[in-house]
């Protein structure tokens, strides 16, 4: 057998362990979980056996007419029907799903004729359901997003084909609007808080800040900050060519510009969140090319793939990713022909499709060797060396990893599990909810 290093942290950690409250046991540690509860699911679950609102601070879960709360005993602490036009069955940023960024839960609802969509709330202590105020009059065009700044000011974006967009800000609990804003051209957005792809997992790299609604339309940047009641905008050198993605980081507003050419051809250009200075601080060209993406308008790109992952800016070059900082545009690593990026604990490693893992840094110690190679690259992480792989509907495998990177259990789910708490792995399974924790 194999004798393991202990890590000198872990020494010390045991040696002050009165110093701290107890902690629970960890589960990717543990050989085999143990099943803390099995109950009634209180909320159905969709097609691939998830919930579209998940609330895991709370326990909170929604779907279809139902919502619900649970403790981490599995006791259902109240359950509530809501309303049809108020069914859960859509992503957050569009009508029947929740507003994330709000206590209470937010409810966005159906859009009634010439209206926004319509708001509610959910008390998550005692489950009581209120409609808000009546949404003001819907501008022209298709509902781009929908999203809260604070609790008192929710934004709605609707934009006409490749034209203008129009944006509506009002208190949802009076219905007064506070303010519009409407483009000449088209606007390209970033991702509202809580609306980037993949569940939010608190802890992780990346995923504990909630940016500022951020977009970019006539040459100008425009900022809604948390908490803030107006737009700050101001006029930038961008970069030639059409703008296909925005992203926001603390200090850089980063806009990416479509492919062009036969070739790909790209530019990227960060902008200073602080300063507000015209020109961009860097920006970089390169061809667009991501070998586990399809072809999409003659070039191998798939726009869902976020280019930041954790603290670092993946640029998809032909001749390799580069793997660098938002911050400077300085890019120290670029990936093999044929290889792309993915995010493990913090780091990007190198990926090849039938090669497994490699850490494309000579310089840090190899982390490759901490995720196994039968964790696929498409495995989302939750927290606490616990990995979720997606499976066909109403079936998906968890697999824990301990700090040595080996697989210590796996175990087929009924779909996307979520913590609940410090120890509980919750899950759908067939008509129950189940909950996983470490051996006691």
């Amino acid at each position: 057998m194999r004798r393991r290093r202990v890590p000198p942290l872990l020494v010390l950690l045991a040696a002050l362990g009165g110093c701290f409250a107890p902690q629970p046991p960890d589960l990717s540690a543990s050989e085999v979980p143990e099943r803390a509860f099995s109950v009634p699911l209180p909320v159905p679950t969709d097609e691939v056996g998830d919930w579209s609102l998940v609330d895991a601070r709370n326990g909170v879960v929604g779907q279809g007419r139902w919502i619900a709360r649970i403790d981490e005993d599995g006791r259902t602490l109240w359950r509530t029907r809501l309303p049809a036009e108020f069914a859960l069955t859509a992503n957050p940023g569009r009508p029947h799903a929740g507003a994330s960024g709000a206590s209470p839960t937010v409810l966005v609802g159906a859009a009634p004729p010439g209206m926004l969509p319509a708001l509610a709330s959910v008390d998550p202590s005692t489950g009581r359901f209120l409609r808000l105020a009546p949404s003001p009059s819907r501008p022209a065009g298709e509902l781009r997003m929908i999203t809260l700044s604070s609790a008192r000011q929710a934004v709605a974006a609707t934009c006409r084909t490749r034209g203008s967009c129009t944006l509506v800000a009002w208190d949802p609990y009076s219905g007064q609007v506070q303010w519009t804003r409407r483009t000449v051209g088209s606007a390209v957005f970033a991702a509202p808080c809580g609306q980037q792809r993949g569940r939010k997992v608190p802890g992780l790299p990346g995923q504990d800040a909630c940016r500022p609604l951020t977009f970019v339309a006539d040459g100008r940047i425009e900022v809604l900050g948390q908490g803030e009641q107006r737009l700050h905008g101001r006029r930038v050198d961008l970069p030639p060519g059409e703008v296909a993605q925005v992203y926001t980081t603390t200090y850089r507003t980063l806009v990416v510009t479509a492919p062009h050419g036969p070739a790909c051809r790209v530019r990227v250009a960060a902008y200073d969140t602080v300063e507000q200075a015209p020109a961009p601080v860097w920006q970089r060209d390169f061809v667009w090319e991501q070998p586990q993406a399809a072809v999409r308008d003659g070039c191998r790109r798939d726009p869902a793939i976020p280019l930041l992952m954790g603290f670092r800016l993946t640029l998809p070059d032909a001749e390799g990713a580069l793997i660098g900082d938002d911050y400077d545009g300085e890019f120290r690593l670029r990936l093999r022909p044929g290889e792309y990026p993915v995010a493990h604990e913090g780091r990007v490693l190198a990926y090849r499709a039938g090669r497994g893992f490699r850490d494309p840094d000579p310089a840090k110690p190899d982390d490759a060797a901490l995720r196994p190679a039968q964790l696929p690259p498409d495995a989302e992480p939750l927290g606490n060396g616990i990995w979720y792989v997606p499976g066909a509907a109403r079936r998906g495998t968890v697999i824990a990893v301990d700090v040595y990177g080996e697989i210590t259990w796996r175990r087929t789910v009924g779909g996307p599990p979520f913590f609940l708490g410090p120890d509980r792995l919750v899950h759908a399974d067939g008509t129950h909810l189940t909950a996983l924790r470490a051996e006691r």
